[in-house]
């Protein structure tokens, strides 16, 4: 339940932003790079310094949803704890749930079409780099399809993935979406390395 909680970048994280600055030397250029001012997010744009990417933009609009009490809680923390509001999640059914103290799924979308939309009017025509969270992520591209914030998992992708969209005088299209060919091998050689030393 990290949500809001600000981990830092655990030693596959940092492995992960190595490849992905690879990936991204390669890339066009970009007139600007945002990020959610979480660290694993923040550490990841950072990496990214030195490359055709412009400056760096931290915006709060762009962190993951807010779990309010739960957050920072192991996921079977939370299961035990609260099993009727897990259920209530967990059916992905009540575009106005909350965990108790957190914000609303609706909330946590309206926050993040607002900061998209910002950074698309600020860059028209222009290549940009946001560097945020796969409920952010998920969110948006929820919106794009007409489906429902409580829609967590539609549109889910994986950690450190690439996600493409492209906006236009007609709105917004998905040009790729959770790209992680840059990743291939790095999670297979630390889990061998974890069961070595076990």
């Amino acid at each position: 339940m990290s949500g809001w909680t600000d981990f830092p970048l655990s030693a596959l994280g940092r492995r992960q932003n190595e490849a992905l600055r690879r990936r991204m030397a390669s890339l066009s250029p970009a007139a600007a790079r945002y990020a959610s001012p979480l660290q694993r997010a923040r550490e990841t744009a950072e990496a990214l310094a030195g490359l055709a990417l412009g400056p760096l933009r931290l915006v709060s609009e762009l962190r993951e949803l807010c779990c309010g009490d739960m957050d920072g809680l192991l996921v079977s923390e939370t299961r035990r704890l609260w099993p009727e509001h897990w259920a209530v999640h967990d059916s992905q059914r009540d575009e106005g749930f909350r965990w108790p103290g957190g914000e609303s799924y609706r909330e946590h979308r309206d926050r993040c079409l607002l900061a998209i939309e910002r950074i698309v009017a600020a860059h028209p025509g222009e290549r940009v780099v946001v560097v945020t969270h796969c409920g952010v992520i998920s969110q948006v591209l929820g919106a794009m399809h007409g489906l429902g914030p409580e829609s967590l998992n539609s549109w889910r992708p994986g950690n450190c993935s690439l996600t493409e969209v492209r906006w236009g005088k007609d709105g917004a299209s998905l040009v790729v979406f959770d790209d992680r060919s840059h990743l291939e091998g790095i999670e297979d050689s630390l889990l061998l390395f974890s069961a070595a030393r076990v």
